[in-house]
């Protein structure tokens, strides 16, 4: 699909919050500036996306293969409404997918439109997300009972009949089929979708009165060349006795007339049998329509013209109309309102459509030009949509390419401006712009079931420097250390490697470690006797200790016999250097990195595996801070291998990571949780502080602290994505960065920096105002 976009004034759109947290350096492939946040939310692939201004906040809408469509404030990326689905079939319980997605200001509102599988076409207002309305086709206009009428047909297969002058439904007819004349007054014929015989029923238009008797046929037979139906009389509830198909009604279905009885035995033993038939509809007397077995149902005797003048709504219903020359289409509200839509416009865009009031006084009709009518143009005129997936802003044309990369294009020349945007890890199906604070935004939308938004003002420098050699496969843990008075960054890989590198410009200081077995899960940095030592964890009972500088392994594993390690924490016990380890043995325990053995007994108190561990100094004494899947908090005595007070509570789920820092001078534990929260807890008084910082659905991403403009700032990766919350206040601080893949591991760093591994690569981020 493509969505055009004019952008809007520069004044009128919302600011971007600024960033506060900058890239320095990276290895692997440049990270692309101009990635800003992904939208995550939808449970399938993502189609299509259109762009809007909602009092003056820029928002996407979008429409995905989970059936729904949902609205994105683009400054926060959070959603905006309930998602809207389209209808669900009552027999099936299926919902009709999304099939494409535009937008509109209609009446100063902006306004959201969704195409579904079964060709509706819904209306939703933007500011409320409310439904505003659903497109429906137009069939006739008509005068009833000397009240000039508008006859429309629903996705649903209802037909309404809708004042002209009022714009209200005076009568609605579900699964309608046909419309005719019998006997001077106009009637509705209907037949019901779920019902098996496929009965045809007669209805009054005006007065809504059910005119017809439905008869079930029996047989249907031919004799020379003239078709006759035998119904089945109807069963005399008051003799208790049930219907004999020999003595049935014969009916000739030419001229909807009965047949003399005479003619019975004939009929029913010459007669070569015609299948089917399944009902016949009687009114006064004479047959008008013969219900058939999934098909359509024929017409007879009186309304045997019918069919021929175009009696069958379905075929004589159209999307558009026009209007005092004007192209002009219907909704229908909630409560059968009709507004009517002026969408003529020298260009296929949605900037200019307009809502008209229903009718004039005179009573001017719609009138419904001859011959076919162009297939979806409907929502052609809507939409403005192309043949392809692109979108064209001022002055560049995006184009969706065969290798699932999004590429800018100036477009005069057509010629590409900087690489393609790369990000996604699926097909791109849909892409559009809008103007957000003066700067141009992309929003691309994805099988990978996200929506990508971009900076097209930013244009890649040298100044974003070469690639730099790095992993070969997937980095799992990392963590920052100081080799001979520089701070540095340690990383270990899936590709079994530990690599060193100085923080500051990103390059390898020492040769690499090799040989680590399976996965590093954990990983702190501590000093032994004056050497740095770099203690690992994996999916085993062992801890691993590596020299950094040597590139060498330092003894033999040190078994923990906790079944499996989850968690590390470095600390100083009494002077000496010591790792806190958490376990899935619902224990945690304290190890001396000197003499490789534990300290004390376990920490016990736990009630399921222990997944997250943190320490720091508490009035004096060292400390550690434990998370579990028994959705507690708890705080021990590294001194004393005792729990501090009780334990704290508050998550509803799993608790999936700690970590502690100081907030307006008091100590304070950050706990993150599957229950999609983050909570501070302070640790002088064991209460929770603040509220819970909510919007964070992925309990498996990393969480660390670290400091921006000197306050201390919580990390949290979210997917494809890391954000910042001011633990003071709670508030998020400024754009989130966006990784090319889920962000895997954090790690604080010396001056309010941040280290970000995802995929191979790894990038230093540090605070805007350095």
């Amino acid at each position: 699909m493509s969505e055009i976009s004019t952008g809007a004034p520069d004044d009128a759109n919302a600011p971007l919050p600024e960033p506060r947290w900058t890239l320095r350096w990276a290895d692997g492939p440049v990270p692309d500036r101009r990635r800003l946040r992904p939208l995550v939310g939808h449970d399938g692939p993502v189609r299509t996306v259109a762009t809007a201004l909602v009092d003056g906040r820029p928002v996407a809408v979008s429409g995905s293969r989970d059936n729904t469509v949902r609205v994105w404030d683009l400054a926060t990326g959070e959603q905006l409404h309930e998602p809207v689905t389209g209808r669900t079939d009552a027999v099936s319980s299926t919902t009709v997918e999304v099939l494409s997605v535009a937008t509109a200001v209609a009446d100063g509102r902006p306004v959201a439109f969704s195409l579904h599988g079964d060709d509706s076409v819904l209306v939703r207002d933007l500011a409320t997300g409310r439904a505003a309305g659903e497109f429906v086709r137009l069939v006739e206009s008509a005068v009833l009972d000397e009240r000039r009428v508008l006859l429309t047909l629903g996705a649903d297969g209802t037909l309404s009949v809708g004042d002209l002058l009022t714009g209200r439904r005076v009568a609605a007819f579900p699964s309608a089929t046909g419309v005719a004349m019998l006997d001077g007054r106009r009637v509705v014929l209907t037949v019901d979708a779920v019902d098996v015989d496929r009965t045809v029923r007669v209805w009054d238009m005006a007065t809504g009165e059910q005119l017809a008797r439905s008869l079930s046929v029996a047989r249907t037979v031919d004799l020379d060349g003239r078709v006759l139906a035998v119904t089945a009389p109807e069963p005399d509830p008051a003799a208790g006795t049930a219907a004999d198909p020999a003595q049935g009604r014969l009916w000739d279905l030419a001229t909807g007339e009965p047949v003399d009885a005479s003619e019975a035995a004939a009929v029913l033993s010459e007669g070569a049998d015609r299948p089917g038939a399944t009902t016949l509809t009687v009114v006064r007397g004479r047959a008008v329509a013969l219900g058939l077995d999934d098909e359509e149902p024929r017409f007879i005797g009186p309304l045997a013209l019918a069919r021929q003048n175009g009696a069958l709504v379905r075929t004589r219903a159209r999307e558009t109309a026009v209007l005092d020359g004007r192209t002009v289409a219907l909704t229908a509200g909630a409560d059968g309102t009709l507004r009517l839509w002026d969408l003529t416009d020298d260009r296929p865009r949605v900037h200019g459509m307009r809502v008209i009031d229903a009718v004039d006084a005179s009573g001017t009709a719609p009138t419904f030009p001859p011959g076919p009518e162009r297939e979806a143009d409907l929502w052609h005129r809507i939409s403005g949509r192309g043949n392809g997936p692109s979108d064209r802003a001022d002055a560049v044309l995006l184009t969706v390419e065969q290798d699932e990369t999004v590429v800018v294009r100036d477009r005069a020349t057509g010629k590409p401006v900087g690489p393609p945007l790369t990000g996604h890890t699926g097909k791109v199906w849909d892409v559009a712009t809008i103007v957000v604070d003066g700067r141009l935004v992309a929003v691309t939308a994805s099988a990978d079931h996200t929506l990508r938004t971009w900076d097209l003002s930013h244009a890649l420098t040298p100044e974003d420097g070469p690639s730099r050699p790095g992993h070969t496969a997937a980095v799992s843990a990392v963590t920052t250390a100081v080799l001979d008075g520089r701070p540095v960054v340690v990383t270990a890989g899936a590709d079994h490697t530990l690599r060193v590198r100085d923080l500051s410009t990103g390059r390898q200081v020492t040769a690499p470690v090799t040989g680590l077995e399976g996965a590093v899960t954990a990983m702190v940095a501590s000093e032994v006797d004056g050497r740095p030592v770099i203690v690992t964890a994996g999916c085993g009972d062992t801890l691993r200790l590596l020299d950094p500088v040597g590139a060498d392994h330092l003894g033999e594993p040190v078994t923990t016999h906790h079944g499996r390690v989850l968690a590390l924490a470095g600390a100083t016990l009494a002077g000496r250097p010591v790792v806190v380890t958490a376990g899935s043995d619902r224990t945690a325990a304290i190890w001396d990195l000197a003499t490789r053995r534990p300290v004390g007994e376990p920490l016990t108190g736990h009630t399921s595996r222990v997944t997250a561990v943190a320490t720091a100094e508490l009035a004096g004494r060292p400390v550690a801070v434990t998370g579990s899947w028994d959705k507690t908090v708890r705080l021990w005595d590294l001194g004393t291998g005792r729990q501090i007070g009780e334990p704290l509570t508050g998550h509803s789920d799993w608790v999936t990571s700690v970590a502690t820092t100081l907030v307006d001078g008091r100590l304070v534990a950050i706990s993150r949780s599957r229950d999609e929260t983050v909570r501070r807890w302070d640790l002088a008084t064991l209460r929770e502080t603040g509220e819970p910082l909510t919007g964070h659905p992925d309990p498996n991403g990393p969480m660390v602290v670290t400091t921006g403009d000197a306050r201390p700032v919580v990390a949290i990766g979210q997917g494809q994505a890391v954000r910042f919350r001011d633990l003071a206040t709670g508030r998020e601080l400024g754009s989130e960065y966006a990784p090319a893949l889920p962000a895997a591991a954090l790690a604080p760093a010396p001056g309010g920096r941040l280290v970000v591994a995802f995929g191979p690569e790894i990038a230093v981020l540090g605070p805007a105002a350095d």
